[in-house]
């Protein structure tokens, strides 16, 4: 497979779940050396926003995850990398995708006091998570975009809820362990194709 945004540290915990499951792994890292050398990880240099880069780790993969996260100095980080991947994607590529979201954007954001604080705080984050899901919607890929509320260092518990139409209370929350776990349970199973689906403790 292939994970975009292997770095942070949702991407990492994946990374690791699909290395301990046998997976064989390939990641695009600015920087390689923040990504410890492990058997059945290989490591690309360059940005997400490279097509040759991205095309270079799509080589050979079945299944593309994407944990891709905006920070201030990236910009629209989540929307250019998505972009690039579904392009680099358009030929022989994979065309299986789940990717990282955020509950409240989109068809998800209602009227909540956890959506209006999300908004109040994260606005460009949250802004980049919708023009991403809109390209994700209207493409030909496989994809399953999986919309996760505060993620935490907590242990895998097993313990999760997930849905389509999963509303979430103001102190929902995850461990990024169990949101691995999903996601790579989702990506074996392949449940939610071309569905946004919550993921709650």
């Amino acid at each position: 497979m292939a994970v975009f945004g292997a770095t942070g540290r949702a991407g990492r915990v994946v990374v690791d779940h699909a290395l301990r499951g046998d997976h064989e792994v390939c990641t695009l890292a600015r920087d390689p050396a923040r990504l410890r050398p492990r058997a059945g990880l290989r490591v690309v240099g360059g940005d997400v926003r490279d097509p040759a880069a991205v095309a270079e780790t799509l080589e050979g993969a079945d299944a593309v995850i994407s944990t891709l996260g905006r920070r201030r100095q990236d910009g629209d980080v989540c929307t250019d990398g998505i972009r690039t991947v579904l392009s680099a994607a358009a030929g022989n590529m994979p065309r299986r995708l789940i990717v990282l979201s955020n509950y409240g954007v989109a068809d998800s954001r209602r009227r909540t006091a956890y959506v209006a604080v999300s908004w109040l705080l994260e606005r460009a984050v949250l802004r980049d998570k919708e023009h991403m899901e809109a390209l994700l919607r209207d493409s030909n890929a496989d994809w399953t975009i999986v919309r996760a509320p505060v993620l935490t260092n907590g242990p895998r518990t097993g313990r999760y809820r997930t849905g389509v139409d999963l509303q979430l209370s103001f102190t929902a929350k995850v461990s990024r362990a169990d949101l691995a776990e999903f996601i790579l349970t989702e990506l074996r199973d392949n449940v939610h194709i071309r569905q946004s689906v919550t993921i709650t403790s």
